[in-house]
């Protein structure tokens, strides 16, 4: 297995609420979270459900979709229309993909149309499905979008001129660039997911702030230790996606979901509800802006197919193109092709995988992926429960079978 340390899960946020401004926020009303659910959350037995019922087994808010429903047609495709890849010397079909892929959901759009639609595990349209990182690229188009509204000044400010809380800890100095890109220079090792093993920094403040509640998510930017100079290395860490929420919220003044809900999921019409799940109880609880969204299969799709026409989503510029084009450049040494772990191919920007042919993808532990291809006009969302939190061959075989996809849509 190679070195590649991180697709991850997690949140945001501090305990400070700097002056939040009223709102509406529905919490789920089929919430049974409980500690011992929260605990054996990642436990094999169960999980192609669980993951398709997160946001009732933590506490989460509902962004509420609106009224004006972004339409995607039926793609009219020839008679014999198929699709087949090969691995490793031997032809599949979709099905089979999709059983060696352990797929929960699977959605092709072309031209903003439907190709393929498939649900399994007793999933359906309506099903929200939890993202776990691929809910990182939500969270980092949210700080384009306060960037184009006016509540920060630009990316290469710091985060404390935002966050003056960070004064004094190892984000002292670090940019939401550099966040952004995740060049801090913070120590943290997110390269296992063994999540009983608490001498690591995600483990440790996964079990304390999602399981046992006991403090917000985002209280480890204040012990972490620095590593390096920011912008000199890259280090995969869920944390700075929660720092990156906890501003979002904080230039706001707003719950997170509010501005989520106004601003990126009801303009871009998206079809179902969505949720965020929680680090705590719904009174003192932040997002987990680093992997807690809950979503529909079409919404996910929905969002891919904003990114591939460079910010704009049912008839709305809702985030300008150069920011796309920004999320979707490695323009650093340390996230450039190849330079992120030993032996990995891909590049990184602004909390999106970079390939090197112009594609991207939003990417999640345990095989989540929402994967675009902006000069063919596909996307492709996958959604599923690998046996491992990563595991080298599914994802490698995934690309080639979306190779497969864009090649039989030619």
């Amino acid at each position: 297995m190679m070195a590649q340390a991180a697709r991850t899960i997690t949140g945001i946020v501090i305990a400070l609420m700097l002056g939040l401004t009223s709102m509406t926020i529905t919490t789920s009303a089929d919430n049974t979270n409980s500690e011992e659910g929260r605990r054996f959350y990642f436990d094999a037995q169960d999980r192609a459900t669980k993951f398709q019922t997160t946001d009732q087994i933590f506490p989460s808010r509902i962004a509420r979709a609106g009224t004006d429903v972004w339409r995607l047609g039926k793609a009219q495709l020839p008679v014999d229309f198929e699709i087949t890849y090969e691995w490793e010397g031997k032809e599949y079909s979709v099905d089979d993909f999709n059983e060696r892929n352990n797929t929960n959901a699977l959605l092709i759009l072309k031209d903003g149309e439907i190709v393929t639609e498939i649900y399994r595990n007793g999933s359906k349209p309506d099903t929200r499905f939890i993202s776990f990182s691929m809910g990182k690229s939500f969270t980092s188009t949210m700080v384009g979008m306060v960037l184009e509204d006016g509540y920060i000044d630009a990316v290469g400010d710091p985060l404390t001129k935002y966050l003056p809380s960070l004064s004094g800890s190892a984000y002292d100095g670090v940019t939401i660039k550099d966040a952004l890109q995740m060049v801090s220079g913070v120590e943290w090792d997110e390269a296992t997911y063994e999540w009983n093993d608490l001498t690591k920094p995600l483990n440790k403040h996964w079990r304390a702030a999602l399981v046992e509640q006991r403090y917000r998510f985002i209280e480890a930017a204040n012990e972490l230790p620095r590593a390096a100079a920011p912008g000199e290395t890259y280090n995969y860490n869920t944390l700075e996606t929660s720092i990156l929420g906890w501003l979002v919220e904080t230039v706001t003044k707003r719950r997170m979901t509010q501005y989520f809900e106004q601003r990126l999921w009801q303009p871009a019409g998206m079809e179902f509800d969505a949720a965020w799940i929680l680090d705590g109880p719904d009174d003192i609880g932040r997002e987990m802006s680093g992997g807690g969204l809950t979503a529909a299969l079409r919404d996910f799709g929905r969002f891919g197919l904003m990114m591939s026409r460079a910010g704009k989503a049912n008839g709305k510029q809702l985030i300008s193109p150069g920011w796309v084009k920004a999320a979707t450049t490695a323009d650093r040494e340390p996230i450039q092709y190849g330079n992120l772990y030993e032996e990995y191919p891909l590049g990184y920007g602004y909390q999106w995988w970079l390939f090197e042919n112009g594609r991207f993808e939003a990417q999640g532990v345990y095989g989540q992926l929402i994967y675009v291809a902006p000069a063919q006009d596909v996307v492709i969302v996958l959604l599923s429960d690998w046996p491992e939190a990563w595991v080298d061959e599914l994802e490698y075989q995934s690309y080639v079978f979306f190779d497969a996809v864009i090649e039989a849509l030619k």
